[in-house]
């Protein structure tokens, strides 16, 4: 049994390294995804949405249970990799992998008592590394559950409740140009971006919050100051803490002949502890022999956004450890995978549990 479980997310998750899908190309590894799920899983309606999601679905009650991860992945191509119970590839860990052993515990989970008081979804989401038009998709087209898992890696021990939120800025600085044999002649439109920059550095000490420099364009071969140019800043919020804090920052550190504007705005999130889903997570984790580490996450996540839209209660977990995420060497373990598919088995029976029925 232990063996089998095994074998199939380790094929799954081959399968889905395999079809390379950065966001807005993820329709290869969605048709991978759906010829495994009705070639091999439990599931009785497997269907693609008018967004590109995957959901995936069995069972008749009135308890809705879901678990969703994300089938894109950043931009850059790696070798797929199986050798020595570690497999390896862009998405392995963020956020394949966890898919995987999502849908294949999802459908572990199935039993005859389980469809007659539950439905189970398993769904893969596109665009979560870019606008979540996935997720949002999701809430549009009106998919509400009672409890909510997102896949995301977490070292198969944690159980997070926390992420903090997204602030994308862009800056546009303008200058008078010049000749570049004089550069005190004016500053330059290169010269008030990398300034603004490093006054928004000292954001990075404040509690909580981070500043990254994403890109930055300006200038050409020519012996010209730079007349215009333009940066995009990547600001992560935590949970008590507004946008607007950094907005005021940016527009009173701002040099003359620049502007800003957000491009992008996800709050942070936090979920109760003692919900019935984080339980779950947590008493499914103990009986495969795991101590639980609650955690709150530096990143963003879907959680953000399907929280309290889509459902009334979340948590995320998974396989993979998330230092990984975004790397070139995104790499997970067989038996993490294994124990991870097994632990989101376990929360289709302990919500049950918790809420009252035995199953």
């Amino acid at each position: 049994m232990r063996s089998a479980l095994r074998s199939l997310v380790g094929d799954l998750l081959l399968r889905l390294l395999r079809e390379y899908s950065p966001t807005f190309r993820e329709e290869g590894a969605i048709r991978a995804l759906k010829e495994f799920v009705e070639e091999r899983l439990g599931f009785d309606v497997v269907r693609i949405d008018s967004t590109g999601n995957l959901v995936a679905s069995y069972g008749e009650g009135d308890v809705s249970i879901a678990f969703v991860g994300h089938i894109d992945t950043v931009p850059g191509e790696l070798p797929v990799r199986f050798s020595g119970g570690f497999i390896e590839g862009r998405g392995a860990v963020d956020a394949k992998g966890p898919l995987a052993a999502a849908f294949v515990g999802a459908s572990a989970a199935r039993t005859s008592a389980v469809d007659g008081v539950a439905r189970v979804y398993a769904v893969a989401v596109v665009g979560e590394e870019g606008p979540s038009h996935g997720a949002w998709g999701l809430i549009k087209d009106g998919f509400m559950v009672d409890h909510l898992v997102i896949c995301e890696p977490s070292n198969a021990t944690g159980v997070v409740v926390e992420y903090r939120g997204s602030l994308g800025i862009e800056v546009s600085c303008r200058s008078p140009g010049g000749h570049s044999s004089n550069p005190r002649a004016a500053r330059s439109a290169c010269d008030k971006l990398i300034d603004l920059w490093l006054k928004l550095e000292s954001l990075n000490s404040s509690k909580g919050v981070s500043v990254a420099l994403t890109k930055l364009v300006c200038g050409s071969d020519a012996p010209v100051l730079p007349r215009e140019g333009v940066a995009r800043l990547d600001v992560r919020v935590p949970y008590g803490s507004g946008k607007e804090v950094v907005e005021n920052f940016v527009k009173a550190s701002l040099p003359e002949g620049c502007t800003y504007s957000v491009r992008s705005y996800v709050e942070p999130v936090k979920v109760p502890i003692n919900s019935t889903v984080v339980r779950a997570v947590i008493r499914s984790l103990i009986r495969q022999g795991v101590r639980p580490r609650v955690v709150r996450k530096l990143g963003t996540s879907d959680m953000n956004i399907l929280y309290g839209r889509a459902s009334r209660e979340a948590v995320s977990y998974g396989p993979g450890n998330p230092e990984l995420s975004h790397t070139d060497r995104e790499v997970v373990s067989l038996k993490d995978l294994e124990l991870s598919a097994r632990v989101y088995a376990g929360v289709v029976k302990e919500v049950l549990q918790l809420r009252g029925p035995r199953v």
